[in-house]
């Protein structure tokens, strides 16, 4: 096994400027910074770590970054990466920032210092700059359900603003010009998509004055926001919509509840469209009609891109994969055209 002096002799560097480059110090040129990561990988030096007064080193170890796993979307994105990593024989360490960016930070720098093989991000709200440092020290990174507005690595999204104008369009479709929409948090990168699809169905339609939608005041992805945005909503303007678009289907269950609370009828009186395909989705009343987001397919992608850049099976410039949505519909629906329900 190659130490940091035959890197330094390889880059005809010394061993302090390898030193830098490897912790993703500023305080080196570009050129240089090349030229030593370039040894690196030529050379298959693996920097040891000290833990726990241990001095090992982690080999074929993925980390990953995931905001919570409770309820289903980065939990079932959570296993696929596990599932598709152990596959290939490469661990994992999960580390679960709950939306802090403080704790964000310092889980980055556990793994760097931990000298992981590559890292999976998933939202992180500390925004870019937390990663740069592995970028300059060479640690592949893939982001998955974050959009991020510079590319310089790998990204694994859904597409959100397209389920967004999806959700929309069906409601449309199917009659609804009076709709109540129920937005997630002003943080969430993906939140803020599905809004983007929003406007963006406004626009195409722009030309039609009778499709007017409603903004509840309560954000969130929690099925109480869902259930407090009908509520003060009803309060303040009464039943003035036939149809709900929430910000996903824990949003929707709370919505579903509040409507119930109020005597409303589903989907007789109003519909309601979720977004996620959650696992509860089908067993609801009404069976909820919603936007499937590809979960486990996001995960495996993502593990697939991080591992090929590990072992340089994959060069060049980051890919920016995007998968596609698509409307399943039950029962929660109703076709005010015809009476019919969807």
């Amino acid at each position: 096994m190659p130490n940091i002096r035959e890197v330094a002799r390889y880059s005809k560097v010394s061993i302090a400027t390898v030193s830098r480059v490897l912790n993703g110090s500023e305080n080196v040129s570009s050129e240089t910074r090349k030229k030593v990561l370039k040894a690196v990988k030529e050379l298959n030096y693996r920097p040891a770590f000290s833990f726990k007064e241990n001095n090992s080193t982690i080999l074929n170890t993925i980390g990953v970054l995931i905001p919570d796993i409770r309820g289903y979307h980065y939990s079932d994105i959570v296993m696929a990466i596990d599932e598709y990593a152990y596959s290939k024989g490469f661990n994992v360490m999960l580390a679960l920032p709950k939306w802090e960016v403080d704790i964000e930070q310092q889980v980055l720098e556990q793994y760097f210092r931990r000298k992981v093989d590559g890292v999976i991000l998933g939202e992180l709200f500390g925004g870019g700059e937390l990663i740069r440092r592995f970028e300059k020290s060479g640690v592949p990174i893939v982001v998955v359900d974050f959009v991020v507005d510079e590319i310089n690595f790998d990204v694994v999204n859904v597409d959100n603003v397209a389920g967004g104008y999806l959700a929309m369009k069906f409601l449309y479709d199917h009659g609804h010009r009076k709709i109540l929409f129920i937005p997630g948090p002003e943080m969430s990168p993906a939140a803020s998509d599905r809004e983007r699809g929003i406007r963006k169905f406004l626009h195409r339609v722009s030309s039609k004055k009778d499709l007017e939608i409603f903004f509840a005041n309560s954000r969130g992805y929690n099925s109480e926001d869902g259930w407090k945005g009908v509520k003060e909503h009803l309060r303040a303007h009464d039943l003035n919509f036939t149809a709900i678009f929430a910000v996903n289907d824990w949003t929707a269950i709370g919505a579903i509840d509040a409507l119930k609370d109020e005597g409303v009828r589903l989907p007789d009186d109003v519909s309601i469209i979720g977004f996620d395909d959650a696992p509860f989705a089908q067993y609801t009343n009404p069976r909820l009609t919603t936007i499937i987001q590809p979960r486990t397919e996001m995960g495996r992608v993502a593990t697939q891109l991080l591992i090929e850049r590990i072992s340089e099976k994959s060069q060049g410039l980051p890919k920016n994969v995007i998968l596609p949505t698509k409307i399943v519909e039950r029962e929660s629906v109703r076709d005010i055209r015809k009476g019919e329900l969807k």
